[in-house]
């Protein structure tokens, strides 16, 4: 399959959605659950015979008699073979899904399940998303932290920074493609702390970074609010990184999976976090935070040539079996020029 012509024509052939946004649960700190397109299973066939006729009306008697509720329902030319294909979002726990794909399989001249549900079936296709709206049906489920901290974390006995990361994991959890990126007033000490990486890392950059990234941040500088005395905006770098590459930033609560991450690139939308690492370790972070995603990654998405290799590992991504994503991943760590981590000691 082409999955840049994919990427490209999703506006025009992607399903339109009613997605129910779940609410945060008390606390704030995750999403309840509830209904979710996220949970969706989406399935992709054809009638036995080109140009069959009723064939629709036969495929949706199948669902109704299971109890399954469609969600969406899309007919369109096939790219797999003479004729149209259907396309049908089916609603998460309703119904006899399985039995229901079973009678599919009788009458159908091809059938693909798309699902982030794949795990026990090797013939699913992993759920991925096919225009950058998607990209809000997975942005919440992170692998950790966030607004929670492990026992170890430099910042789990501090009540005031914890809070801090609860605001800031409240931000990405509510933020949604389109919106302007949230504008965050950050505090003294969260300066201070952004200050003594930022000294540290600008003195090793001449001799230690790629010439990529030194030809990309005196830019940074003049455009986006890059100081030792000043956090920038997401919403500033994301401009700027647009102008450069067409890449774009959107906020995160915390770590995200590789398939999860890798799809963004797919789209030029690279996701970060806006928390700051703890006070009292300022060169040291057990995660990513603004200090690392803008000093250490944000600068090479306005290479052209870095922009261009981003999206295609992430295009390469989409869809593709749990080993090939640790391969692309790896493939793209072991690629990319040197910045700096922002892990300054240990």
């Amino acid at each position: 399959m082409n999955w840049s012509a994919l990427v490209l024509e999703g506006e025009r052939y992607a399903p339109r959605m009613t997605v129910l946004h779940g609410k945060l649960a008390k606390g704030g700190n995750y999403v309840a659950e509830g209904p979710d397109t996220s949970k969706s299973t989406w399935l992709l066939f054809s009638p036995a015979t080109p140009d069959e006729a009723g064939s629709l009306a036969r495929f949706l008697g199948i669902f109704s008699s299971h109890g399954v509720n469609l969600n969406h329902i899309e007919s369109r030319s096939s790219a797999r073979r003479p004729g149209y294909e259907f396309m049908v979002e089916c609603e998460h726990g309703s119904g006899d899904f399985g039995a229901a794909l079973e009678d599919l399989k009788q009458i159908a001249g091809y059938l693909n399940v798309i699902s982030r549900d794949y795990k026990d079936n090797l013939s699913t296709v992993p759920w991925f998303p096919r225009r950058i709206r998607d990209l809000d049906r997975f942005a919440n489920q992170i692998l950790s932290y966030g607004a929670e901290l492990d026992s170890d974390h430099p910042g789990f006995t501090d009540a005031v920074y914890r809070a801090r990361r609860k605001y800031f994991a409240d931000i990405a959890f509510n933020y949604k493609h389109g919106q302007p990126l949230p504008h965050v007033d950050y505090t003294k000490d969260e300066i201070n702390t952004w200050g003594i990486v930022f000294r540290k890392l600008t003195e090793l950059y001449p001799t230690h970074a790629c010439k990529e990234h030194n030809h990309v941040f005196p830019l940074l500088i003049e455009n986006c609010g890059y100081r030792e005395d000043n956090i920038p905006q997401l919403e500033d770098v994301s401009n700027f990184l647009k102008d450069c590459t067409g890449f774009t930033l959107r906020p995160v609560a915390g770590l995200l999976s590789s398939r999860d991450f890798l799809a963004g690139l797919a789209f030029r939308v690279f996701h970060s976090t806006q928390y700051i690492r703890h006070h009292s370790r300022p060169l040291y972070t057990p995660e990513p935070d603004v200090c690392h995603e803008l000093l250490g990654h944000a600068p090479l998405f306005a290479d052209p040539a870095f922009a261009q290799f981003s999206q295609e590992i992430g295009l390469a991504s989409l869809g593709a079996p749990d080993d090939y994503i640790e391969k692309l991943a790896t493939v793209r760590i072991a690629s990319i020029p040197l910045t700096l981590d922002c892990n300054l000691m240990t």
